[in-house]
């Protein structure tokens, strides 16, 4: 019989051996742990569940049992060939007394052989599987070959079972791999976020970010190009592993438009996958990647809110498959730029607004509900400076809190508000923003503004008065003329009664009187005459000091003292003269107890910034004259009506109200202007600018005697006048010294009788202004282009402005005559146009006024 002894740690017995080592089996492939996890000795909390696959692997062990199997079947047979040929021997050979010792024997040796070849080759092969299975080696295999016994079919089921956890642990191993990439990804774009969240250096968050992403996906060529709208390209931003020096990058471009790579990206807005760079047909690939022999790649779109930023573009030199995890990762790092584009985009134009509202010139506040300043910009804190204060909210209007509320109530701005700072004016609008619950507040100091108003105002009312005296001057010269003429013409006569005589002159010294109010309404509305030369207005004061002084009495004192140098001006020395006469007059009339009247000369450089505050000023160096008193002085309103024509304080009788007027005049014909400041009780001073000029004073020897006799001559003259009355009138006056006449009311008149006597006309006298659409001016141009030699007069009650000087500088004539003339002035002009040589510069000069 088989004992029970054990072979190698396993019992002799084939059905416990079988039952043992499935019980371990059962044990081991239950609670083992991952690979190289010795789950055998483990505590329960520390034992992981096996997968599915390897469960059913060992609850498909066939358990032993009592049935006849092909392992029995071998043992039996083993032992039956091993003692039957025994037991023949023994009993031919009679051998019955060592029968049950040898059959025993060879029972014992057949058994140990059978169990050795049969049974503990494959245990030891099994144990030695599993051994290397429980140390973690999935590579473990039993090679045993009999494949019909149980233990073969044990040991296939075995291998299987180990090919089973192998290939489950390259499936864990895969998935661990994957998840780890994911985090990596993942870890990666939340670092490009945080970099772009903490960083401003765009290019830095770039560069940092193709980094990121090669070695993350292990490619060897990356770069990020942006898009240049207005040319159709992309210029490259940032790059990784192309031959390109640092030097070159930005002037490598890629072409956007057509059929080019960044043209097909930019259109699709998805992921764009190269699987074969060779293989493409959708487009053609740029010179870079070609060069650099890339065979696939990923292009994806920097989209933001408004036009795309560029391309994300990654490649490989060999044929590589980009999974769609990767994609995933591309399409997410792209969002990040995107994202951090777009913020720097809107940062840029945030720094912009920020900019304009702190830069702005108006000064700007936010107000709140309120009534706190939340905000103000430099300018506003620059106002609240300029009138003494210390912060901007102090220059609030009272009723502000009132206004902030309309304006948020009614969703609607309030922009004609003004209210007063210490003397200034300022402007407010008012403009809610419902969203935050706030207004914006704008505001301007329109205290010059509204100053430069009111002088343009007080400008065109002096231009407007001007331009009226003008007209009214030029008729009442009209009149005069006439009446001048015909008294002279009867004062001339001889043998007349003495009554009569004395009534003539009455009325020309009337008339006299009535021109010399024209005169100064011309002066005013500066259509007067000018015989400008160089003056020294040190010269013009001295010799003026002595009758300044008698004419301001004993009770005022006169202080002058001319400064060492000034330059000079270019003026006439009688409105000059004029102009200091007056002023000083108008000084006396302010200081009827008496004062002190300073007169104070010098020269200045007059800015263009001055100009901005003084609509009347000109830039450059001026001379100035300032007369300053100490009588009653004006209001602001008197002082923005004293230089308007019979506008006076003065009572009835004691003024005609245009000294001022007349000085207004003349300073304004001289280029100059005049500033006056002045309050009640305080005096008044009159600052009187003038153009300075660079040339010296010329000396001259001319002097008019007017008191000459004057000679006539036999010459035909041409005498051009609308006035039916001033015609005949100057017809008297010329036919008296004997001159031959020729009348025409207009232009036209006088071409038609030019062309008929124009070989024997000598002079043309001619108003300036006629009807019929030629101007006196005109009718001269066309006369002297003909006859050059051709002396010519101009009359006229306005001025000589009109004259054209360079172009009868170029001719042979001609002088002007102010109306009203005389009998005397006029005959006296025509004999001095007629004796004057043809390139006299006399002739250009207006002809003298002198008495009858």
């Amino acid at each position: 019989m088989l004992s029970c002894s054990t072979v190698n740690g396993l019992s002799t017995r084939p059905d416990e051996s079988l039952e043992t080592l499935h019980r371990s089996w059962r044990r081991l492939f239950t609670t083992a742990g991952s690979p190289g996890d010795h789950g055998v000795g483990a505590k329960k909390s520390e034992r992981v569940v096996r997968p599915p696959a390897a469960r059913r692997v060992v609850e498909s062990f066939p358990p032993p049992g009592p049935v006849l199997t092909g392992l029995r079947m071998r043992l039996v047979a083993t032992v039956f060939l091993a003692t039957v040929p025994v037991l023949l021997l023994m009993y031919f050979l009679r051998l019955e007394q060592w029968s049950g010792f040898l059959v025993g024997m060879l029972a014992l040796a057949a058994a140990w052989y059978g169990g050795e070849r049969f049974i503990m080759r494959q245990l030891r092969a099994l144990l030695q599987a599993a051994e290397k299975l429980a140390q973690g080696d999935l590579t473990s295999r039993t090679r045993v070959k009999d494949g019909r016994s149980e233990l073969g079919q044990l040991a296939r089921t075995f291998d299987t079972m180990a090919e089973s956890l192998q290939e489950r642990a390259r499936e864990n191993e895969a998935s661990e791999m994957k998840l780890l990439n994911r985090a990596q990804q993942q870890a990666v774009v939340a670092a490009i976020g945080q970099f772009a969240m903490l960083n401003q250096d765009f290019t830095a968050l770039l560069n940092q970010a193709l980094q990121l992403v090669a070695e993350t996906l292990e490619v060897p060529l990356a770069h990020i190009v942006e898009l240049q709208p207005e040319s159709e390209s992309l210029v490259p931003r940032a790059a990784l592993g192309w031959r390109i020096g640092p030097h070159r990058l930005g002037s490598d471009v890629i072409a956007a438009h057509g059929f080019s790579l960044g043209a097909y990206v930019l259109r699709r807005g998805e992921p764009v996958i190269i699987a074969d760079m060779k293989q493409e047909r959708r487009f053609v690939a740029p010179n870079l990647l070609l060069d650099h022999a890339v065979a696939s790649g990923v292009c994806l779109v920097i989209a933001t809110r408004q036009q795309p930023y560029g391309i994300l573009g990654i490649y490989t030199e060999k044929l590589r498959t980009f999974s769609a995890d990767e994609i995933q990762f591309l399409l997410a790092v792209a969002n990040s730029l995107g994202m951090a584009a777009e913020r720097r985009r809107t940062e840029v134009e945030i720094q912009k607004l920020a900019a304009f509202a702190q830069l702005n010139p108006n000064p700007a506040m936010e107000l709140t509900v309120a009534g706190l300043v939340t905000y103000f910009n430099d300018s506003a804190m620059q106002l609240a400076l300029s009138v003494e204060l210390n912060h901007p909210r102090e220059l609030l209007p009272n009723k502000v809190i009132e206004i902030i509320k309309h304006c948020l109530e009614k969703n609607a701005s309030r922009t004609d508000y003004q209210s007063k700072v210490a003397g200034r004016t300022l402007s407010w609008s008012f403009h809610p923003v419902a969203s935050s619950r706030v207004v914006h507040a704008y505001v301007e100091d329109i205290t010059t503004h509204l100053n430069l108003e009111s002088q343009l105002r007080q400008s065109q009312k002096m231009e407007s008065i001007g331009q009226l005296a003008a007209g009214v001057a030029h008729d009442f010269n009209n009149m005069l003329t006439i009446i001048q003429g015909h008294a002279g013409m009867l004062m001339a006569r001889p043998n007349m009664p003495a009554q009569a005589l004395d009534s003539a002159q009455a009325v020309f010294f009337a008339a006299e009187r009535a021109a010399s109010l024209t005169r100064q309404l011309l002066m005013f509305s500066r259509k007067n005459i000018m015989q400008p030369e160089n003056l020294d207005l040190r010269d013009q004061v001295a010799n003026l000091s002595r009758m300044v002084q008698r004419l301001l009495g004993e009770l005022i004192t006169l202080q002058f003292t001319p400064p060492a140098d000034l330059p000079l001006v270019k003026g006439d020395a009688g409105m000059m003269e004029q102009v200091l006469m007056n002023l000083c007059v108008n000084a006396r009339d302010a200081m009827e107890r008496g004062g002190v009247l300073t007169i104070e000369l010098g020269d200045e450089e007059i800015t263009p910034e001055y100009v901005l505050a003084h609509p009347d000023a000109r830039a450059g160096r001026h001379v100035f004259l300032r007369l300053s008193d100490t009588g009653c002085g004006m209001d602001s309103y008197t002082v923005t009506r004293i230089f308007e024509p019979f506008f006076t304080t003065k009572e009835v009788g004691k003024g005609t109200g245009l000294g001022l007027a007349t000085v207004y005049g003349i300073v304004k014909q001289h280029s100059g202007w005049i500033e006056v400041t002045s309050q009640p009780n305080h005096g008044t001073t009159f600052k009187v600018y003038l153009p300075a000029t660079q040339e010296t004073i010329k000396s001259s020897t001319e002097n008019l005697v007017l008191n000459t006799p004057i000679r006539g001559g036999e010459e035909t003259l041409l005498v051009v006048e609308d006035e039916p009355v001033l015609q005949e009138m100057a017809q008297l006056i010329l036919e008296e010294y004997g001159y031959q006449v020729l009348l025409a009311s207009n232009g036209q008149e006088a071409l038609q009788l030019w062309e008929r006597h124009k070989p024997g006309i000598d002079l043309l006298f001619t108003d300036m202004v006629m009807p019929g659409g030629l101007t006196g001016t005109e009718l001269a141009g066309r006369l002297i282009a003909q006859h050059p030699q051709l002396r010519v007069i101009f009359a006229s009650g306005y001025t000589a402005n009109d004259i054209n000087t360079d172009f009868l500088t170029r001719t042979n004539s001609a002088r002007f005559l102010q109306k009203p003339y005389t009998r005397t002035t006029l005959a006296r002009a025509v004999r001095e146009a007629l004796d004057a040589a043809p390139n006299d510069p006399s002739r250009l000069r207006p002809a003298p006024v002198a008495a009858a």
